[in-house]
């Protein structure tokens, strides 16, 4: 089935909630969800409560977490990535302010409108086949393209 890799799944909103829906999905039922974050700690954690939950309800689900990138990437069928690059509060305060200073009046956060722009410009510069965003000393480059939007094996989540 599929390899489903979670980046940034050490954030107990993103890592679980995440999870918590994958588990739900009848369509995915058999894939291997891989965890991946840059906090042994947290990632430790997401993982335990994950494999737990797992077992408890007896799902179709294999689990597992891995600190190194390229190893949670290899083979990767999907890639759900929840990342913030630098102060994610005072970033978030800049992507709601600058676009008012225009007139340009959006939702707070950075879902949608300038700021949501200016919030992908800082994440996706480090993406395989991006041409925006700054250069990042860590690349996504060694990672097999099958996950990647050209890739004639990729299909969106059900």
């Amino acid at each position: 089935m599929a390899r489903i890799v979670l980046i940034g799944a050490g954030s107990l909103q993103f890592g679980l909630g995440t999870m918590g829906d994958i588990f739900q999905s009848e369509v995915l039922a058999g894939s291997e969800v891989v965890l991946h974050d840059i906090n042994p700690t947290a990632l430790a954690r997401v993982e335990a409560a994950g494999q737990a939950f797992v077992a408890e309800h007896n799902l179709p689900f294999t689990l597992s977490a891995t600190l190194e990138r390229p190893v949670a990437l290899q083979g990767a069928d999907f890639i759900i990535s929840s990342i913030e690059v630098g102060d994610r509060f005072a970033l978030w305060e800049q992507d709601w302010r600058i676009p008012q200073q225009y007139g340009i009046r959006q939702v707070y956060g950075e879902n949608g409108g300038p700021g949501g722009l200016f919030h992908s410009l800082r994440i996706t510069g480090e993406g395989p086949g991006v041409g925006v965003g700054r250069p990042t000393p860590v690349s996504l480059a060694s990672a097999p393209p099958k996950a990647t939007s050209e890739s004639p094996g990729s299909r969106p989540l059900p």
